[in-house]
């Protein structure tokens, strides 16, 4: 395993667009949302600025702050880490020089889990670190109430990885790869749930999509609310943390098999 992370990190670390996401996701997360502090009075039922920084609310907002950036940083990373051994043919070398296909994919695989352990450790110093020094009273309950939020994080991570890693061993080409992520994720998904799925069957069946699942991990903090008024009508926008869990996880193990057999059966 550390020797198949040391190749991965020997391969990418030199990578313009690595660094370059790396950077940005870590000065964006903390960033982010700090700039709430520029913002005045909020409408009900936030009121005030202060529930982006203390506990325990604090783990929600930087949550979803950190959902777009994993969903666009991260995804991308692991479709860039396989499309360009592709397109320079490092793949292929590899395999020559007596790395099996076996070891190649699980090289990915190690390499997404340890991006998505890293970001969630840095989601959880960055929240709590934020926590510490805006909320006036600590109580170590509040601190953890909505520490669930660490591994949802995690599993919202690789699932976009995990995703994103299918689409890059599936197509192998960058740019069509990355066009179908973002399509897909922003508008192909919606178009299915809420155009298609929602006016044949109309059931709460179409919330369990692979990339809405990874989103309701961590979802929008203010809409909990609502969420929960609409769940007493027989009717929720969000799945359940256990669901969202449950989805991810099984779609997440579909996208690595496909991916593996992507690798073993075809051509390099």
């Amino acid at each position: 395993m550390r020797h198949l992370l040391q190749l991965e990190w020997m391969k990418l670390y030199k990578l313009v667009s690595f660094r370059l996401f790396t950077i940005f996701y870590l000065v964006a997360l903390p960033a982010l949302l700090l700039t709430g502090k520029r913002l005045g009075d909020l409408p009900p039922p936030l009121m005030t600025n202060e529930v982006f920084f203390i506990f325990p609310t604090v783990w929600e907002y930087l949550g979803y702050i950190g959902n777009w950036l994993c969903f666009f940083f991260f995804g991308f990373l692991s479709i860039i880490s396989v499309t360009l051994e592709h397109s320079y043919r490092t793949m292929r070398q590899n395999i020559i020089t007596g790395m099996s296909r076996g070891q190649y994919f699980r090289g990915k695989l190690y390499f997404i889990l340890a991006v998505c352990l890293a970001a969630t450790l840095y989601y959880a110093l960055v929240g709590f670190t934020i926590g510490y020094f805006s909320t006036e009273t600590i109580y170590w309950h509040k601190v953890w109430q909505n520490a669930d939020y660490i591994p949802r994080y995690f599993l919202m991570c690789f699932g976009y990885m995990s995703f994103g890693l299918f689409l890059g061993l599936l197509i192998r080409r960058t740019g069509i790869a990355l066009f179908l992520y973002l399509s897909y994720v922003m508008f192909i998904e919606l178009i299915l749930r809420w155009g298609v799925h929602l006016q044949l069957f109309n059931h709460r069946s179409m919330h369990f999509y692979p990339m809405n699942a990874a989103e309701d991990l961590v979802p929008v903090p203010f809409l909990g609310m609502a969420d929960k008024f609409m769940a007493e009508q027989g009717f929720s926008i969000y799945l359940q943390p256990g669901e969202a869990a449950i989805t991810v996880i099984v779609y997440s193990a579909i996208f690595l098999y496909l991916g593996y057999r992507r690798v073993k059966y075809s051509d390099l």
